[in-house]
């Protein structure tokens, strides 16, 4: 369980390093455009993250506990993006694209978090 736990992190934190450098390459550029561009990204990973949850619950994930303890890990990165992304949504509406954009970004990071816990049950199952 420890390995797995470093292998995560190890894993987020080479996402949130390259994450770096995209952000502030991003400073002069037209916010309303960068929010929905990365809301269709977080669009796009909810989508996926649907199919790989239905084929781990498909694959019987419920029958290993460390499985199930990671999987509630990963359904609470879920519920906070889907509480950053209520945020942005609700600064897009009032025309706050900068705010709105930086919201939608912690939203993708959440869900990236998420898709690497499901990637690490995936590995748990997918090992034997």
């Amino acid at each position: 369980m420890k390995r797995l736990l470093r292998i995560e992190i190890v894993l987020f934190a080479v996402v949130a390093l390259l994450s770096l450098g995209s952000v502030s390459s991003f400073a002069g550029q037209n916010y309303k455009a960068l929010y929905q561009k990365t809301i269709k990204t977080n669009d796009g990973i909810r989508h996926q993250i649907k199919i790989v949850k239905a084929k781990l619950l498909k694959a019987g994930y419920k029958k290993n506990t460390t499985a199930v303890g990671i999987m509630s890990d990963a359904n609470d990165q879920i519920k906070y993006a889907n509480e950053v992304r209520t945020k942005s949504d609700k600064l897009a509406k009032e025309g706050k694209y900068k705010s709105a954009y930086l919201w939608a970004y912690q939203e993708f990071q959440y869900l990236v978090k998420a898709v690497v816990k499901l990637n690490v049950i995936n590995n748990l199952l997918t090992s034997k």
